[in-house]
C-alpha cells in the first residue's frame, strides 16, 4: 500500500474505486469499483459498487458496500449494508449494520441492532438497541446485554416500543456466554450465564449454567 494517491470526493460526486492512499466522502459520493487504501473514511453517505479492503475505516453516516469489506480497524456511526462479508480484527458499531454474508474479527463491540449470517470473534460485546437477528455466533467472550435506560441512538428511533430491545439467534457457542433478551435454539459454553428476558431451547455447557428466574430454558445438559 506505498500508494501516495487519494480519492476525495467533496459535495456530491463519484469517482473510480482503484489502488490509493486515501479514499475518502465528505457529503455524497460513490466509489465505482473495487477501493484498496490505507485510510477510508465516510462523512455523510457513500457507496462502494464493489470490495473495500482498508487498514483503517470509518463511517461517520450511512454507507452501503455492494462486494466484501476487510480492514484492520472498523469504526461504523451510522447505518452500513455489506452485500459480502467483513473480516477485521478490530471491529465496532454503533447503529445499525446488515451483512448478508459472516462478519468475522478478533474484536467486535455492537451497540444497536445488527443483522447478519454468521458473527465469528475472540470477544464478542453486543449490546441491544432494537432487535437483531444472527443465526450463528460463535466467540471465546461473548456478552449480549439490553441497552439501559431508554434513550435511543439517532439511528434508531422509528424502532418500536420496549419490546423492541432483542437478539434472534439460531445458535450460540463460546467459552463464556452471558446472554439477555435473546432468543436461541442452542447455546453451548463452558461457562453459561442466561440473564433476564431469554427464551433458549436447549443449553450445553461444560463447567457452570445458571439462568435468570424470568428466562425461559426448555432443557440444559453438561457435557
Amino acid at each position: 500500500m506505498g500508494n501516495t494517491r487519494n480519492l476525495n470526493i467533496t459535495g456530491i460526486g463519484k469517482s473510480y474505486g482503484g489502488d490509493v492512499h486515501t479514499a475518502k466522502i465528505e457529503g455524497i459520493g460513490k466509489f465505482e469499483g473495487d477501493v484498496r487504501c490505507y485510510e477510508f473514511l465516510i462523512n455523510g453517505r457513500g457507496e462502494v459498487q464493489g470490495s473495500l479492503n482498508a487498514s483503517l475505516a470509518s463511517i461517520n453516516g450511512i454507507a452501503s458496500i455492494h462486494g466484501s469489506l476487510q480492514a484492520n480497524r472498523f469504526t461504523l456511526e451510522g447505518k452500513l449494508t455489506v452485500d459480502g462479508s467483513i473480516t477485521s480484527e478490530k471491529l465496532r458499531m454503533n447503529g445499525m449494520a446488515t451483512v448478508k454474508g459472516n462478519c468475522e474479527a478478533e474484536s467486535f463491540k455492537g451497540n444497536g441492532r445488527m443483522v447478519m449470517e454468521m458473527l465469528n470473534a475472540g470477544e464478542i460485546h453486543l449490546t441491544l438497541q432494537g432487535s437483531s437477528q444472527i443465526q450463528e455466533i460463535v466467540g471465546g467472550d461473548i456478552q449480549v446485554r439490553k441497552q439501559r435506560g431508554s434513550i435511543l441512538g439517532k439511528w434508531l428511533q422509528s424502532v418500536p416500543g420496549p419490546f423492541g430491545n432483542k437478539l434472534n439467534a439460531g445458535v450460540i457457542e463460546g467459552d463464556n456466554v452471558y446472554l439477555e433478551y435473546t432468543t436461541a435454539d442452542i447455546v453451548r459454553g463452558g461457562t453459561v450465564k442466561i440473564g433476564p428476558g431469554c427464551a433458549i431451547g436447549s443449553v450445553e455447557y461444560k463447567q457452570s449454567f445458571e439462568a435468570h428466574d424470568s428466562s425461559k430454558v426448555i432443557r440444559h445438559v453438561k457435557r
